[in-house]
């Protein structure tokens, strides 16, 4: 296994062995979340579950969240390449969802956890007196958060590129304005 599979396993792995890689993720990412009272409220981004909302409820508005990225990525994948398959799409959606099972794992560490509710409680409080190591646990997360997130992102973008054959600049440029726009978008529905 080289770099490049790692960040492209589009172009090693069979389609059937990635779908099932992908559903076995997205699952793991729902049950993960839900455990640590979290929902999918757009993909690499999640909402603190509210204790009136029903296990069905939240089941329903997670997967229209990945539905609807799946539509939107697989009608711009038509757009770029006629011959683009609607699996094509789905594999790089949902196998990038496995570097969000370490950002849930990461969030929940206890230091980091406590770091958090630190910093939390000073801005609560109006004190804004923060120690020196919070704000280096906090700062330290956040580099690792920013590296898993970009990670999971260059797999989304090399099997969308893999898939469409996308070369030109432009729908490069309209691929990362339509993730950006999904993305917040979803999290405000």
């Amino acid at each position: 296994m080289n770099w490049k599979t790692i960040f492209n396993p589009f172009l090693r792995f069979d389609d059937k062995s990635l779908l099932f890689a992908g559903l076995a993720s997205v699952t793991v990412v729902f049950l993960i979340a839900y455990f640590f009272g979290y929902q999918t409220d757009s993909l690499f981004h999640f909402r603190f579950i509210s204790p009136e909302d029903a296990l069905w409820k939240i089941i329903l508005e997670t997967l229209a969240i990945y539905v609807l990225n799946i539509v939107v990525f697989f009608i711009f994948g038509k757009i770029i390449n006629k011959r683009t398959r609607l699996i094509d799409i789905i594999n790089p959606i949902f196998i990038s969802q496995i570097t969000v099972i370490f950002l849930l794992l990461l969030s929940e560490i206890p230091l980091i956890k406590n770091a958090q509710k630190q910093i939390l409680d000073s801005v609560g409080n109006q004190t804004y007196e923060i120690e020196p190591i919070t704000l280096l646990i906090i700062t330290v997360n956040s580099f690792f958060s920013l590296a898993i997130s970009a990670y999971g992102l260059a797999i989304l973008y090399n099997g969308f590129k893999t898939a469409t054959n996308l070369k030109n600049w432009p729908h490069i440029v309209i691929f990362v304005i339509l993730l950006i726009t999904m993305m917040l978008t979803l999290q405000l529905l």
